[in-house]
């Protein structure tokens, strides 16, 4: 199952719902599809915290 074509997940990582891509993940039984979702999901995830940080109001 295809979510969303790969160059929409690396234009914009806000518009990924990253819960059923977990999900997709998690339920994927060819494994190497279920490393593809796993990549692309910590991917995303990764650009999501790095935009976070990014943020001139973000104090840790």
């Amino acid at each position: 199952m295809v979510l969303t074509p790969i160059n929409e997940l690396i234009a914009d990582s806000w518009q990924v719902d990253i819960q059923k891509l977990f999900e997709t993940f998690a339920n994927e039984s060819d494994e190497i599809n279920k490393n593809l979702y796993d990549s692309l999901y910590t991917y995303v995830l990764q650009k999501r915290q790095e935009n976070i940080l990014n943020y001139s109001s973000f104090v840790i």
